[in-house]
């Protein structure tokens, strides 16, 4: 049954309750999460991103585009040890289940086993992407209740802090054209 009052309908769309939906829009990180890849979207992957073009993307961004992903490095740090110390929080992240793993998977599971300071700037601009397209994929598609969104806050401001980047790049560039 439909009904016009937002929270209740959200929750009910979500498997979760009213109040968790209050607490997640009354949240200015997830806010802010949502508005950015609804920007990030269309600006940077073509009106849709999938993961199975993400490295073409990123390889765009960064050799034709000349994106510079220096000003996120303590970013790429935290998210490739985050992912590379902790496999349990990897496979949270991936959401892999499937044998083989996907070539996304595969690919952001190779950069982990390097050191960062070793990964080209294609190679760090695909990593925090993925964690960003991932993160907007456990929201939307995930087994994540409401409530159990606010419990990354921390990493989903750095996400927001990648899509504006990315987006500030991406909005430049069309004004320099």
């Amino acid at each position: 049954m439909c009904t016009f009052d937002f929270d209740a309908w959200f929750a009910d769309y979500l498997g979760g309750r009213p109040e968790e939906v209050a607490d997640l829009l009354g949240n200015p990180t997830a806010i802010r999460f949502l508005i950015a890849w609804s920007l990030l979207e269309p600006r940077c992957f073509g009106g849709f991103a999938r993961g199975k073009t993400l490295a073409s993307h990123c390889q765009r961004l960064v050799n034709e585009e000349g994106f510079d992903p220096a000003p996120l490095g303590s970013i790429v740090e935290h998210f490739h040890s985050r992912y590379r110390d902790n496999k349990n929080l990897l496979s949270n992240l991936m959401h892999e289940n499937k044998k083989p793993k996907s070539e996304l998977y595969t690919k952001f599971e190779s950069l982990l086993e390097k050191p960062v300071d070793t990964l080209l700037n294609c190679e760090k601009v695909f990593l925090i992407v993925v964690v960003v397209f991932r993160y907007r994929n456990n929201i939307f598609h995930g087994s994540k209740r409401a409530e159990s969104w606010l419990k990354f806050e921390d990493q989903i401001k750095y996400c927001v802090q990648i899509m504006q980047s990315l987006i500030t790049h991406a909005t430049e560039k069309e004004k320099s054209v």
